[in-house]
């Protein structure tokens, strides 16, 4: 019996380590009001760091993404489907807001070591994202405002889908490894220009005058 509380104790020695390391401590003040020490701040860090908090923000992205798909150009903009559409927009948005909102509590904005959120260029891209729908719903519909930079705001709602990319390890690799290809893919690119001019000079000068002229005789042309 002593050597199963033993190993219980054990147990829960260990898990309680592995969550302190999984939950890192707080750093300086977010948005210049919340300390280390304070509940709020606190409530929101746990919260983020539960792991249902990413899962259900999963699905709602996925949901908003495959919405999108339903709207199209020559849908009637006063059909119910709109209508509906634009509720559940609304309703997406709010969720995104608040998520935002949570994760620059816990972290703090910008000053408050590496961790901050606008530090990561992943949640960089979600909070565009984000302020894009925000400012989208808010002149469009509170405001009354049908401009045509609004049009540009909300097709910004197409990126939706890389947030599901910065929630997958592998994925975020791969689109990591994609982009810092691209300068050796743009000297190769160069590379291959270079040969298609050469090809192109040398065609010049082997075929010059060897093709003579077209004959559009059996064409009704008015030349």
């Amino acid at each position: 019996m002593s050597s199963i509380g033993l190993s219980h104790t054990n147990y829960l020695k260990e898990k309680t380590l592995t969550l302190k390391a999984k939950v890192e401590p707080l750093h300086g003040k977010a948005l210049c009001c919340f300390t280390e020490h304070n509940k709020f701040r606190q409530f929101c860090y746990k919260m983020m760091c539960n792991d249902w908090f990413d899962r259900v923000i999963l699905m709602f992205i996925s949901i908003s993404t495959c919405l999108l798909a339903f709207e199209t150009p020559l849908t009637d903009p006063d059909s119910r489907l709109i209508q509906v559409l634009e509720k559940i927009d609304y309703f997406m948005t709010t969720i995104f807001l608040l998520e935002m909102l949570t994760k620059i509590f816990a972290l703090g904005l910008l000053c408050n070591g590496k961790e901050s959120y606008l530090r990561s260029a992943w949640n960089f891209l979600d909070f565009v994202i984000v302020l894009a729908s925000v400012f989208s719903v808010l002149f469009s519909s509170l405001i009354g405002l049908k401009l045509s930079f609004l049009k540009a705001l909300r097709m910004l709602r197409i990126l939706r889908p890389l947030r599901l990319i910065s929630r997958n390890k592998g994925l975020r690799l791969s689109l990591t490894a994609l982009v810092k290809s691209i300068p050796k893919i743009v000297n190769l690119l160069l590379i291959v220009v270079f040969c298609l001019f050469l090809l192109a000079i040398l065609g010049t000068t082997l075929f010059c005058g060897k093709f003579y002229k077209c004959h559009t005789e059996h064409l009704t042309l008015n030349i």
